[in-house]
Parts: C-alpha cells; structure tokens; sequence
C-alpha cells in the first residue's frame, strides 16, 4: 500500500463512521462521542473536526460501501481490519446495533474483503 493511503486511513474511516452512524436516521450523541473517542485512540491522525464535518455534510457522502470498495487493494489487511474493528465500536457506541447498521457494517466488511466481527443485533419486535 502506498503511504499516501495509509495517512487517508484515518479520513476513510470517518467518512464510514459518520456514514454509519446516521444510516439509522438518528445522530445519537453517544456514538459521535464513541466515534471521536474511538477514533483519537485507535487511529494515528485521526480527527475531530474532520469527523464532526463529514457528519455534518452526511448527506453528500456516498454510501459505506462506496466509501469502502475502492480501498479494498489499496490497504493493506490490518488497515481493513482497524477500520472495520472500529466501526463496530462505533455501531455498539449506544449499547445496541440496530438491523440497519448491521447490514451497514456487513456491506463494509463485504466491500474490503474482511470478516465482519460477530454482532449482537437487536431487532425490534422479538
């Protein structure tokens, strides 16, 4: 992998943690905070105000899966593996993955070719 996507790295995955974190229609403070927390520790460069603005202009993001199939020869596997380990923090930020977000977190892990991690889903109605 080249170096200037190893630095994109952190951007990518908060494009895909802000992607993730409204594809249920609902900004919950709580996975924000996780999302800026989470990425701070696990993502040398990682940053806020890049995070907070890619959340802000949600709308003009393309999906998840667009956001993440381009990069699935371009990172190596433990970039991959770091970026889905954590969206997944990310989606159990409020104590719960909801259907939507796990079919989210599928179509990433799908479009880099790694497993996704195994998830609690709580489905309303059972």
């Amino acid at each position: 992998m080249s170096e200037g996507w190893k630095s994109d790295v952190p951007t990518v995955a908060a494009a895909l943690a802000a992607s993730l974190i409204a594809v249920d229609g609902i900004v919950d403070d709580e996975e924000r905070k996780v999302a800026v927390a989470v990425g701070l520790r696990m993502l040398p460069g990682f940053s806020r105000t890049t995070f907070e603005t890619l959340l802000d202009g949600i709308t003009d993001l393309p999906s998840a899966y667009e956001l993440a199939a381009p990069l699935r020869d371009l990172l190596d596997d433990e970039s991959k593996d770091l970026i889905i380990e954590y969206l997944v923090a990310v989606a159990g930020a409020d104590d719960e993955v909801v259907e939507v977000e796990a079919h989210e977190l599928q179509a990433v892990a799908d479009a880099l070719g790694v497993p996704l991690p195994a998830l609690t889903v709580n489905q309303p109605g059972l």
